[in-house]
């Protein structure tokens, strides 16, 4: 499967949970297929899949903020009344992609125009707008630079120590702060046993 498709199944995925009519559930779809889009056009795949959980969690965090559905995950909004959800999908993913796939601006801009053509002007969409980007800017507050970190990892030989038989594809990815858990350590196994052990 192709990284693109990759990408939209998780879309998909997340839009059905991130829905909460049908209508809203189409917004979602509609702009995390977009988004999906733009992140593919990232030359790796798992910072692909990374932006892809940012612009997802934010339009969570937007849509959620509006409609009381779930409890927040990390951030508490205050959505203006009468918030149009449409317009926070838009500019929350908006926000998201423009922090990180600041290379594909134009594509996101006109995917963002076009959304918001589509809505009337007024507090609803104004209210929207706002509350999209404060879902989004407090995702992108959790960024860390660990993701960008230069690859240090170098293969052992020393006996007992596992080496892959390939090259991990992220090997610093594992000191980057944990979305929900406590730390990347808290449930990975212990060390094997010993060489020297029964």
């Amino acid at each position: 499967m192709s990284m693109k498709h990759w990408l939209l199944a998780l879309a998909l995925a997340v839009a059905t949970l991130t829905g909460t009519h049908r209508a809203c559930a189409d917004v979602v779809t509609d702009a995390n297929a977009k988004a999906a889009d733009i992140a593919s056009r990232h030359p790796f795949t798992p910072p692909a899949v990374r932006i892809m959980a940012y612009v997802q969690v934010s339009v969570f965090e937007a849509v959620n903020a509006i409609t009381g559905r779930y409890p927040p995950l990390r951030m508490k909004i205050n959505a203006g009344p009468g918030a149009s959800v449409d317009a926070a999908v838009a500019a929350a993913t908006r926000t998201a992609l423009s922090k990180l796939m600041p290379s594909q601006q134009a594509a996101i801009d006109a995917d963002y125009d076009t959304a918001l053509k589509l809505l009337p002007d007024g507090p609803a969409k104004t209210n929207g707008i706002a509350v999209g980007e404060q879902a989004a800017t407090a995702c992108l507050a959790r960024v860390d630079d660990a993701a960008s970190l230069p690859d240090a990892y170098r293969p052992h030989t020393t006996p007992g120590l596992y080496v892959p038989t390939l090259l991990p594809a992220v090997p610093n990815w594992g000191k980057r702060k944990p979305w929900v858990m406590t730390s990347g350590e808290q449930f990975r196994p212990g060390p094997p046993p010993s060489l020297t052990s029964a």
